[in-house]
């Protein structure tokens, strides 16, 4: 084994340069694997989107007891825990958290299968939520762990992008469960009586004990921070609240981002089926088709446009990048209301690929400003709004306004068109009040 620095601690992993780094081949195999669990753990996340009314009609619930379940029962738990999971990632195995929390929240959602209660499903999702709560501040620290300064960048942005497609990937793969089970795989199986939605989260959330296998195979990398010490020399909890400080006008930007895809996923499904008379299952293999590659598509060229506008500290045009995607956005949000089937099915995709340009751009902003040794901090600070802000009343938001503002007869496009304009329109606001009092001097160059 080689060794990487001069108190004879020996590194587990073969490395490719003198600092000790893994080979990059085992590097990217680990963030394969890692997008991987991104995308199980949104398939399991949103999977219930799909499933509305038919849990609707067996626990005898309203829309906005079910915006609870996809929302508030996983959110709340899940931006709650995420900080003291990301300070345990800095202190024990990240491998071995992610593994807790692939089995933590597998057996979460095949739990929710068996609820035959509001109650019973909203406990169960709140299971859901504690393990998914582990994976992300784990897997960027894994990451930037793997990879030297001049390559971490674009291993972090693979990992985030994983997770854009992951949102449009659970809606596909959710689909395909549902057709399988609709066309009578089971039928000849003693579980063949289950409801049809019952198995559908059964289907999901059984393979994730076995994915859970594959996280063992990753093996914990050197530590990094204890190598390499900030140069800076400032710190301290003073030095840390003036940084956030300076970052709120991005978090509030994108947590309110978060808001909107949550409502925007989470209901345009049950759109197209309620209000256009569309199957569940095509509905989700042809959406989650068109968000894995509108979301995906849109966060990757969002840290493209990061990386060529914000170069020599220019931080600030990335912010400009996001308000002109903003803008651009507002009408697509109303399109989301059309009467033909066939404009809802471009304006949602395209509503997320615009979103997540303002999503990358948002994150990669904020890794700009904050300095090295807090960017961890940071980031679990983002996640945390993103999750309670975002996750956690972006569901409920489009419920409360199509049951106390446009009422039922109105269908769910008005609620979803107004909640998206709505939303986008503060964060065009923010981004107008914000860029006006930036002067270039205020650039933080990134380490």
């Amino acid at each position: 084994m080689r060794r990487i620095s001069s108190d004879n601690v020996r590194s587990p992993l073969p490395a490719d340069d003198a600092a000790g780094y893994p080979r990059r081949s085992y590097a990217w195999a680990v963030v394969a694997i890692l997008i991987g669990t991104a995308i199980l753990s949104y398939t399991d996340r949103q999977v219930l989107s799909l499933l509305v009314d038919p849990i609707r009609r067996d626990l005898l619930i309203s829309d906005t007891e079910v915006s609870l379940l996809l929302g508030t029962a996983f959110a709340v738990v899940y931006g709650i825990a995420g900080i003291p999971f990301g300070l345990l990632a800095d202190r024990t195995s990240r491998r071995n958290l992610i593994f807790f929390g692939v089995v933590v929240w597998s057996i979460g959602t095949v739990a929710c299968g068996f609820a035959h209660s509001f109650g019973g499903l909203f406990a169960a999702r709140i299971v859901v939520g504690l393990g998914e709560s582990v994976l992300s501040p784990s897997a960027i620290s894994l990451i930037s762990d793997y990879f030297p300064a001049s390559r971490r960048g674009l291993a972090v942005g693979s990992y985030l992008s994983g997770i854009a497609i992951g949102n449009g990937a659970s809606i596909l793969i959710g689909g395909g469960a549902l057709q399988l089970v609709e066309a009578g795989v089971f039928a000849a199986t003693p579980i063949a009586l289950i409801a049809p939605w019952r198995l559908v989260l059964l289907v999901i959330g059984s393979p994730g004990l076995l994915w859970a296998l594959a996280i063992l195979a990753i093996r914990e990398p050197q530590r990094r921070a204890a190598i390499a010490a900030d140069a800076s020399g400032a710190g301290g909890a003073s030095g840390r609240h003036a940084a956030l400080w300076r970052v709120a006008p991005i978090y509030l930007v994108v947590a309110t981002a978060s808001l909107v895809d949550n409502a925007v996923g989470a209901w345009a499904p049950t759109l197209l089926i309620r209000d256009f008379g569309r199957d569940a299952a095509r509905v989700g293999l042809q959406l989650g088709l068109l968000l894995t590659i509108g979301f995906g598509g849109g966060v990757l060229l969002g840290g493209w446009l990061s990386d060529r506008l914000g170069r020599g500290g220019r931080w600030w045009r990335k912010l400009g990048v996001c308000l002109v995607s903003s803008l651009v956005i507002l009408p697509v949000c109303w399109a989301i209301d059309a009467a033909q089937v066939k404009i809802v099915m471009a304006a949602v995709p395209l509503y997320f690929a615009l979103s997540g340009i303002v999503t990358a751009c948002g994150f990669s902003s904020i890794l700009d400003v904050v300095p090295n040794r807090q960017r961890g901090f940071a980031m679990a600070v983002s996640f945390f709004f993103n999750v309670a802000l975002g996750a956690g009343l972006g569901p409920t938001s489009v419920a409360l306004v199509s049951d106390r503002g446009f009422g039922s007869a109105a269908g769910l496009g008005p609620a979803i068109a107004l909640t998206a304009g709505a939303g986008f329109f503060l964060i065009a606001t923010v981004l107008v009040l914000t860029l006006a009092t930036l002067k270039p001097r205020a650039a933080v160059p990134s380490p």
